[in-house]
C-alpha cells in the first residue's frame, strides 16, 4: 500500500503496512456499495464538480477501489465502516491512493483534495468535526437534481402545489431521494399518470425560513453545501409549517443567526 510504513497490522486483506507515526485514511462520508469480490469493492457516492459545473456537477458516480486501499476495522472514537456489503450505506475509509479513485469520464470522490479527505485515521483522530442540529420552521425548501432516470435538471418547490404536504427526505450523499408528489407535480416532470412520488439525485436542497426558537430572524442554507452542512440530513414533515431538524456546521447555523448547540462527526 502506499505512503505506508512502520508495522504490520491486521488489515482487510489479512495484513496491511501503516505508518505508526500517524495514520493514512481519510474517511469518505457515506457510500453505497454495489459489488464486493476478492480483489476490489465497487460503491456510489457523490463525485466532485469537474468543468466549472458547480454544485450541479455533483453527481452520483460509481468507483472501484482495491480492496487492499480500504480500512475495514472499527478505529476508536470514529463512525464504524460500512459493511462491504452490497446494499450496504455507510463511511468508507480509503488510503490516499484510493482517495485517488476517477471514474472514467474524469470524475473524482467529492471532497478528494479538501480538508474533508483529512487522513487522520486510525490512529490521529483528533479533532471531530462540530455539528450542530438546529430546527427551522421553512418557508420554503426548494430542491434541484434530476431524477434517477433522467439527466435533465429541474427545480421543485418541497412546500409548493408540485409536492405532497407530507414529505420524508432522508439524504445520505451517496443515494437517491424520495420526494412526494402531487398529480400535478408528477405530470410536469414528465411521470406516468397515477404516480405519487419519485426518486431523484440532488444538487441542492435550499431551506429558507427561522429558527424555532427564534421566529423573527430567518436564514437560509443548502443542506448539501459541506462548508454549512453535515453529510447526512433526514427532513420530515407530515403538514407545511411544521420545523425540520437540519444538521449544520458552525457557518451553517450562524446563517440562522442563533447560537449553535455542538456536537461531533
Amino acid at each position: 500500500m502506499s505512503d505506508m510504513k512502520g508495522m504490520d497490522v491486521k488489515g482487510d486483506s489479512g495484513g496491511v503496512v501503516v505508518d505508526v507515526e500517524c495514520a493514512s485514511f481519510a474517511m469518505v462520508q457515506q457510500v453505497v456499495i454495489e459489488a464486493v469480490d476478492d480483489k476490489t469493492v465497487t460503491y456510489s457516492t457523490r463525485a466532485a464538480s469537474i468543468s466549472g459545473a458547480g454544485p450541479d456537477g455533483n453527481l452520483r458516480k460509481t468507483f472501484v477501489t482495491p480492496r487492499s486501499e480500504i480500512w475495514t476495522q472499527p478505529i476508536d472514537g470514529a463512525p464504524p465502516p460500512v459493511a462491504l456489503l452490497p446494499g450496504a450505506i455507510g463511511n468508507l475509509f480509503l488510503s490516499k491512493a484510493g482517495w485517488e479513485a476517477t471514474t472514467a469520464d474524469g470524475f473524482q470522490i467529492y471532497g478528494a483534495g479538501t480538508d474533508l479527505a483529512t487522513f487522520k485515521y486510525p490512529w490521529c483522530a483528533a479533532g471531530p468535526r462540530i455539528l450542530s442540529s438546529l430546527r427551522v420552521v421553512p418557508s420554503s425548501i426548494v430542491v434541484r437534481g434530476h431524477l434517477a432516470d433522467s439527466a435533465a435538471f429541474f427545480e421543485l418547490e418541497l412546500l409548493g402545489p408540485d409536492a405532497a404536504p407530507a414529505q420524508d427526505v432522508t439524504w445520505s450523499s451517496a443515494d437517491f431521494i424520495t420526494v412526494q408528489l402531487t398529480a400535478r407535480g408528477a405530470a410536469r416532470l414528465g411521470l406516468p399518470a397515477g404516480a405519487t412520488s419519485a426518486r431523484m439525485w440532488p444538487t441542492r436542497i435550499i431551506v429558507t425560513g427561522s429558527p424555532a426558537s427564534d421566529l423573527s430572524v430567518s436564514g437560509e442554507v443548502d443542506v448539501l453545501d459541506s462548508e454549512s452542512a453535515g453529510a447526512v440530513q433526514h427532513l420530515a414533515w407530515e403538514e407545511h409549517g411544521q420545523p425540520v431538524a437540519l444538521s449544520l456546521t458552525l457557518d451553517g447555523v450562524s446563517a440562522f443567526h442563533v447560537e449553535p448547540q455542538r456536537r461531533t462527526a
